[in-house]
């Protein structure tokens, strides 16, 4: 925690939206959510420049957090390829109903085979076969087989498509908005 009060020495009671961005390295964007979110507070003075007067202390607070518990802005809130119809699953499950996406996958796709590739992955959720790729070779999701294609139990997908990891992805893909608003109009209907 001695790292934090070393800038103390450097910065003001007061900083700048700027200046919050250089502490806490990020973007002027992610700085921006923060400040209007209300993960840190700041004090809007209406002007042009210097329009948020953050308190120093509210900076370290957000940091020493941040060290313990991960970022609090969720995926893709911050990106530049935002637009009104980006949408996520975490828009749509509360914390801790999580559960709810399988029942909807399992209660759709029952009919597919208890073996599935990244092809039928994809299929299923709308996001493209490369993304399911990705997630295949950095461990997300366990195989039984590699060669020459990717052999998924179905069991393993399910596990995948419960966690948060899932759920939090972001996508514009007119087959995931489908998915999606599939699981939206089967929540209401159970």
């Amino acid at each position: 925690m001695k790292k934090y009060e070393k800038l103390r020495t450097q910065y003001p009671a007061y900083i700048s939206l700027d200046q919050l961005r250089v502490i806490c390295k990020i973007a002027k964007r992610t700085a921006r959510y923060l400040v209007e979110n209300n993960i840190i507070p700041a004090i809007d003075t209406g002007r042009k420049t210097w329009r948020y007067k953050i308190a120093f202390d509210d900076v370290i607070a957000y940091l020493r957090k941040r060290d313990k518990s991960g970022s609090m802005i969720p995926v893709g809130a911050t990106s530049s390829r935002t637009t009104k119809r980006r949408r996520s699953f975490s828009q749509a499950v509360a914390p801790g109903q999580e559960k709810a996406v399988v029942e909807y996958f399992a209660d759709v796709y029952a009919d597919y085979p208890d073996v599935l590739t990244t092809n039928d992955m994809a299929a299923m959720t709308g996001l493209h076969k490369k993304s399911f790729q990705r997630i295949v070779e950095a461990g997300h999701i366990k195989v039984l087989a590699s060669s020459p294609r990717y052999i998924i139990p179905k069991v393993y997908f399910w596990k995948f498509i419960g966690s948060r990891r899932f759920i939090d992805t972001w996508s514009n893909s007119d087959g995931f908005i489908k998915v999606l608003e599939g699981f939206e109009a089967w929540a209401q209907e159970s």
